[in-house]
């Protein structure tokens, strides 16, 4: 038995090593986040009804496993909105990207969230910006590690971003992870925060620069950004601005109040 214990043992450091990308950022299985609890025919039945699949779906394994036999597809673009001088770029929440069984990188993030809201230390988001347009992915903290899963990326090998994020990867720290992710990207990424929410947030757009509004309180991480293009995070007190709806874990709710803003150039250019 303890023969058995360390070849085991022996067989996992070696499939850690052989997995090391980067200083501390390795290619991980699904399964360490825990394995698929049902069979393809039965996820095949599961009605696409968001609270059905949120009380059924406990790993992200299970996402992905339902996704492939449910025949979720991916879908281009965001829904856009302009006000006055400004671009929003919002996306569907993730009970209307299971409703509509497609969606694009901020939907389908979206949807991760809902349906792994409370089973694991924390999910979230890392959303950045580059001079062509944004991306975003999630975030899953569990163990000690951070989990990095791409989920659109992961199902579809999609290049559009010029980042082959068609693996799951793990680091200690999202920081470690956002140096990779940039260093692997041949686009310039100008700015890349990790968040916590409900849902992905609205991004505006003004002479092409990024502009975010966040909830007053929201766990917000810097991971990199462009001074010297005028880029920062700032922050701009007693700014209101509605956010048309979030879905919490157990009721949707509205947001409103005082925000927080990330923001690019100076607070002469806030709307």
């Amino acid at each position: 038995m303890k023969l058995l214990v360390s070849i085991r043992q022996l067989q996992q450091e070696m499939i850690r090593r052989l997995s090391l990308l980067a200083d501390g950022v390795y290619y991980v299985s699904p399964d360490e986040l825990g394995a698929v609890n049902y069979k393809k025919t039965d996820l095949f039945h599961f009605p696409k009804e968001p609270v059905f699949l949120r009380d059924h779906l406990h790993t992200v394994s299970d996402v992905i496993h339902y996704l492939r036999a449910a025949y979720f597809r991916p879908r281009k673009g965001d829904i856009r909105i302009r006000e006055e001088h400004l671009l929003w770029h919002h996306n569907r929440t993730g009970p209307e990207t299971i409703s509509m069984n497609r969606g694009n990188c901020g939907g389908v993030s979206s949807l991760m969230a809902y349906l792994l809201c409370g089973k694991f230390e924390s999910v979230g988001f890392v959303a950045l910006a580059d001079r062509m347009g944004g991306h975003v992915f999630n975030y899953v903290y569990h163990d000690g590690n951070y989990y990095f899963i791409d989920l659109l990326n992961y199902l579809y090998a999609s290049r559009s971003i010029d980042h082959l994020a068609t693996m799951i990867y793990s680091s200690e720290s999202i920081q470690q992870y956002a140096d990779y992710y940039r260093q692997r990207s041949h686009r310039e990424i100008t700015l890349m925060v990790a968040y916590e929410g409900n849902h992905v947030l609205p991004m505006g757009r003004k002479e092409g620069q990024p502009i975010m509004f966040f909830p007053e309180g929201t766990h917000l991480q810097v991971l990199h950004e462009s001074p010297h293009l005028g880029i920062t995070v700032k922050q701009h007190p007693m700014l209101c601005r509605p956010v048309h709806h979030s879905i919490h874990c157990a009721h949707p709710f509205f947001f409103r109040g005082e925000y927080d803003t990330m923001i690019s150039r100076n607070s002469a250019d806030l709307p």
